[in-house]
């Protein structure tokens, strides 16, 4: 390659990772994005996850076609009953939409497989203060985010930035959750003397 090819290859490789869907790595702030990528159960589009006034924020991204996301709920949940009240809120973002590919090309389908999401030996977390369920508009959120497996976990800071991601299911799951937002929390204060 000569002494100008290379450094116009280099451009233009910065030039395009800019364009297209960007991953939602640890330190980026993915939300809010430019257009709406959810609804809530009213069915309003947000750019951004509803205000929370705990320090952290727990996003789990839940496809209908993904057997393990149901397991990694279930640990979420069980992982809950380990974080002090008022540190963390949960955000479940559901997907309604599967992508078919077929002779005729790619196109967004209902769930092939609808079946409804385990909850730890308890009902669904509708009326749950403590997690709020939203619904993400596949388009634009395949145009905004770059998911390529599932199921995905975000821990959020106060600002919205990624403190840790985890992708996939692992029975260790509830363990790491807990562990992670045990180490994220101030030490609680010391009891005075006598009590």
């Amino acid at each position: 390659m000569n002494r100008i090819a290379a450094p116009a290859a280099i451009v233009a490789a910065l030039l395009l990772s800019g364009c297209g869907p960007k991953a939602i790595t640890v330190g980026s702030r993915p939300f809010p994005s430019e257009k709406a990528v959810f609804t809530d159960a009213s069915g309003k589009g947000l750019v951004d996850l509803p205000s929370a006034d705990e320090p952290l924020r727990l996003v789990m991204l839940d496809f209908p076609w993904c057997p393990s996301c149901g397991d990694a709920w279930v640990s979420v949940q069980k992982a809950r009953e380990t974080f002090p009240r008022g540190t963390v809120r949960l955000y479940r973002i559901l997907f309604d939409r599967e992508i078919s590919l077929t002779p005729e090309g790619r196109r967004e389908v209902a769930p092939l497989h609808s079946s409804p999401i385990p909850s730890p030996g308890g009902p669904s977390e509708a009326g749950d203060p403590d997690v709020v369920t939203l619904t993400a508009l596949p388009g634009p959120f395949r145009a905004e985010y770059r998911v390529g497996q599932a199921p995905v976990l975000l821990l959020l800071a106060r600002d919205g930035t990624v403190e840790r991601r985890w992708i996939g299911y692992s029975t260790a799951l509830s363990a790491e959750l807990s562990e992670e937002v045990r180490k994220r929390l101030p030490a609680p204060e010391p009891l005075p003397p006598g009590k």
